[in-house]
């Protein structure tokens, strides 16, 4: 993308112009670029989000090459931001059959489906991109993503390996992608491999620092096993970072009831709430 708009050749009148027998012409119509500075104006704006007037550029360059493949995935960017997904695919459909081994143009073809919720199609588009382009990042998070859908929809249908097989595999595609990471937790939970299941969360967490789900969930756990403490640490984690966690707030009245005497914690879970202070000082000023 260019970082400034580049000046047209001549000069824009800012009114009528006289003609020689003084009367007042008509002001000049101003004509668009064409060719290459087209195309570079186009994407300068698109970049400014006036895919209105992009979209009419790149429709000139085509006109006259129905083949730019640049123009028609420009064009397809443009008519997907004004919520034209099927004409959008078409642009980016044909400029795969100019060019199959375009990464952007299949990425598109794959954001589409994916927002359609044709989540094969959209992870065989991404699949396709990353082949063509190893190197094409936008093509690997995206694949991630729906590869982890697809996962939670087949676990949802009762195929759970099936769904942890593609949590796995959105893992290969991007070892750093949490929710592949946290949804294995929940399938692990559920499995009562609970060790496992830790693992995951704690990675989740590793991976996305203000995850409060992964804290939440693994509070939970060290909840079941008795260690309180880890718990109301977890909690109180989740609870910095989304402080109206519903699920949180009521798992931590219950580790902290737990814990031992209610009449002295509760006094002073009401003051640190007040106070706006952590819920693990309730855990200090327990032990002392």
């Amino acid at each position: 993308m260019q970082p400034g708009m580049e000046p047209l050749q001549g000069k824009e009148s800012n009114g009528a112009v006289p003609d020689c027998n003084g009367a007042a012409a008509p002001p000049a119509k101003q004509q668009l670029p064409e060719g290459t500075d087209a195309l570079r104006y186009a994407n300068i704006l698109r970049s400014r989000n006036k895919f209105a007037d992009a979209l009419q550029l790149y429709s000139t360059v085509l006109d006259k090459d129905g083949t730019n493949v640049e123009a028609l995935i420009g064009k397809g960017i443009c008519l997907q931001a004004q919520s034209l997904p099927r004409q959008a695919l078409d642009c980016f459909t044909e400029a795969v059959k100019v060019d199959p081994k375009n990464a952007c143009a299949l990425t598109h073809c794959g954001m589409i489906y994916k927002d359609e919720g044709h989540l094969v199609e959209a992870a065989e588009a991404y699949q396709k991109a990353r082949s063509a382009d190893p190197s094409y990042k936008a093509a690997a998070e995206f694949l991630a993503i729906v590869l982890t859908d697809l996962g939670t929809s087949l676990k949802l249908a009762g195929n759970t390996e099936d769904g942890i097989q593609k949590y796995c595999e959105a893992l290969e595609v991007d070892s750093h992608y949490a929710p592949a990471y946290y949804n294995l937790g929940v399938v692990y939970s559920e499995m009562m491999q609970f060790d496992v299941a830790l693992t995951c969360y704690e990675k989740a967490a590793l991976e996305r620092p203000l995850y409060a789900e992964a804290y939440c969930n693994m509070g939970v756990i060290y909840k079941n096993r008795g260690e309180l403490d880890a718990a109301i640490a977890c909690y109180d984690r989740c609870l910095t970072i989304s402080p109206n966690f519903e699920i949180a707030k009521n798992n931590m009245a219950i580790a902290l009831t737990d814990l031992g005497t209610k009449v002295r914690t509760c006094p002073l879970l009401l003051l640190c709430k007040f106070y706006r202070l952590p819920s693990i000082f309730i855990l200090f000023f327990y032990r002392l």
